[in-house]
């Protein structure tokens, strides 16, 4: 599915202003990494949230809604975050990445869950193909919404330069319908209509090195799958010299709701260097806001409040949330909610509007279009 519309889908925003918003947010997210003609790194973000295509919409779609944001955060994350970084990249430094063996791959599975609203008068029940309604529909002219799972998983060799293998054959299944229940049907439509949207099927994908082609018959906007990978060695290791990269990247000076995103988002793939991956995790105690939300177990959760300008067909406030294993100081998951405003007119107020949870394995073979 292409990255537009995905952006629509998650967004559900049908005014006529959002095709030029949405195109301004990709162009932001791009825009310094597209200065060097000679690299292939083209969009912002691929990877690590439902895998890809689903991870691309969540981060373009956090930049277009907190757009509006006039936060008011401390300068930094509070002592408690800080503390639970430190940790983290700690644990990283210390080794605790899985080994991957000759031959062997690194598997990165992630479950994803998306809430999906539905405007009933933009999708008749008596038409099979007009299925607008997932695509047109907002918090305030919305009768129903559909939360669905999916899985995808990705294998990486131990050698990168050899094929990375990405199975989307995984079909989405459908949790809960909210509103009206003709919602559930209407989905099944869409998902016959444009199985692109759910699943494939034949979703077995071979990535040489790890780059995806966009499109089969060019390679002017392939994508690799980690990141900044062609920038890994030029990046700062320095804390405060990587957030100035990052900002400069990401064409964002301060607005700490967008870093957060997109940061949790490329630590949870699990695929930067070690000593990046250090780095970035104390990036994260740079931004302000960050607090610690709560503890299982040996997961501790991360949490970002952001206030959302007034108007905001989303509520008052933006909740950014990141699991982290303590005891490997990996990323596990993480989740977006909007917990006031409109949200509960169909929607319960609990319910996050995205949600992703991250296992990372090494096995022996992956399966081979």
């Amino acid at each position: 599915m292409d990255v537009l519309e995905l952006v629509r889908e998650i967004e559900n925003t049908p005014d006529d202003t959002a095709a030029t918003r949405i195109a301004a947010s990709r162009r932001t997210l791009v825009a310094a990494m597209a200065e060097r003609p000679p690299r292939r790194v083209r969009r912002g973000w691929v990877w690590g949230g439902a895998l890809g295509t689903a991870s691309a919409a969540a981060a373009v779609a956090t930049i277009v809604i907190v757009g509006t944001v006039a936060p008011v955060v401390p300068e930094t994350a509070s002592a408690a975050a800080v503390a639970v970084l430190n940790d983290a990249a700690g644990k990283v430094l210390a080794g605790t990445d899985p080994v991957v063996g000759p031959g062997q791959y690194l598997k990165v599975s992630e479950t994803y869950e998306l809430v999906s609203l539905w405007d009933a008068d933009a999708d008749p029940a008596t038409s099979d193909e007009y299925v607008a309604g997932f695509n047109t529909s907002t918090f305030e002219n919305s009768e129903g919404a559909v939360r669905a799972r999916g899985v995808r998983d990705l294998y990486v060799p131990s050698d990168r330069s050899g094929d990375w293998i990405l199975d989307d054959r995984f079909v989405n299944e459908v949790l809960d319908v909210y509103g009206d229940q003709a919602a559930l049907p209407a989905y099944q439509r869409l998902v016959e209509s444009y199985p692109e949207r759910d699943a494939d099927p034949g979703g077995l994908e071979r990535l040489p090195a790890g780059l995806q082609s966009w499109d089969p018959e060019t390679t002017s906007d392939d994508q690799f799958f980690d990141p900044f990978r062609e920038f890994y060695d030029e990046m700062p290791r320095d804390p405060d010299r990587l957030l100035s990269w990052y900002r400069q990247h990401l064409s964002t000076s301060d607005d700490s709701g967008y870093l957060f995103s997109y940061i949790t988002r490329a630590l949870g793939t699990d695929l930067m260097p070690a000593d990046l991956r250090v780095a970035t995790l104390h990036v994260l105690g740079l931004l302000g806001g960050v607090d610690v939300a709560g503890q299982t177990g040996t997961v501790t959760t991360l949490e970002l409040r952001t206030r959302l300008g007034e108007g905001s067909d989303l509520g008052e406030e933006h909740v950014q949330q990141v699991d982290i294993d303590t005891d490997s100081g990996r990323i596990v998951g993480y989740r977006d909610s909007y917990p006031t405003g409109r949200s509960t007119r169909v929607v319960p107020a609990d319910i996050p509007w995205t949600t992703w949870s991250i296992e990372v394995s090494v096995v022996d073979e992956a399966p081979q279009p």
